[in-house]
């Protein structure tokens, strides 16, 4: 037998549907007032000591300019001092050129007043200079004397000198002087300052 129950059944009740859950929608976040002006003042900061050191370098460089215009300025006079100077070195090489041949015409006169007396003090008797020549180097003299043997006493009292060597005996002649007979000769020699300081040593 077949039963069907007619009265209403409660109806049960379903279960409410979970809404998805929305993600979260991206946003700006903006910083904080705090961090923001932290930001400000550092910037402030970088700024200031930027203009500070751009202030140091200009018043560095102002300063350099000024003294390379005061170098610029102290090496235009030096220049004029310079020229000033060359010239006085250039008159002073001119002076000495001209006054070295005075020297040396100096040293050559005493030099050869000390040759003519060592020769006067060495002529023996009955002799005579007719001529006589002397350079700086050399020398040479003609006479007449008595005998064969002055000439040659002549020579080696030349020898002797300390300014005359390498005498040497060049011409040996009879002469009539006066109706006398007399030996012409002719000497010549080396002059110089080394056999005196051969000698000295």
């Amino acid at each position: 037998m077949i039963k069907i129950n007619l009265a209403p059944t409660a109806k049960k009740k379903r279960a409410p549907k979970r809404r998805a859950v929305k993600g979260a929608r991206p946003g700006l976040k903006l910083p904080s007032i705090q961090t923001t002006v932290i930001y400000i003042i550092g910037v402030v900061v970088v700024v200031v000591i930027v203009a500070v050191l751009l202030f140091i370098q200009s018043s560095q460089m102002g300063s350099l300019n000024g003294n390379i215009t005061q170098l610029n300025v102290k090496l235009e006079e030096l220049k004029e001092y310079k020229a000033t100077v060359d010239s006085l070195e250039k008159r002073e090489r001119e002076l000495a050129a001209l006054i070295a041949p005075i020297k040396e015409l100096n040293k050559n006169r005493f030099f050869i007043a000390h040759v003519l007396d060592e020769i006067s003090s060495r002529i023996p008797e009955f002799t005579w200079l007719n001529s006589l020549n002397v350079s700086q180097s050399e020398l040479q003299m003609k006479g007449v004397t008595a005998s064969n043997l002055l000439v040659a006493d002549f020579m080696n009292r030349l020898e002797e000198s300390p300014y005359i060597h390498d005498v040497d005996l060049t011409v040996l002649e009879k002469k009539a002087v006066e109706q006398q007979e007399m030996m012409a000769f002719t000497l010549t020699a080396n002059v110089g300052y080394d056999r005196l300081i051969e000698r000295q040593k």
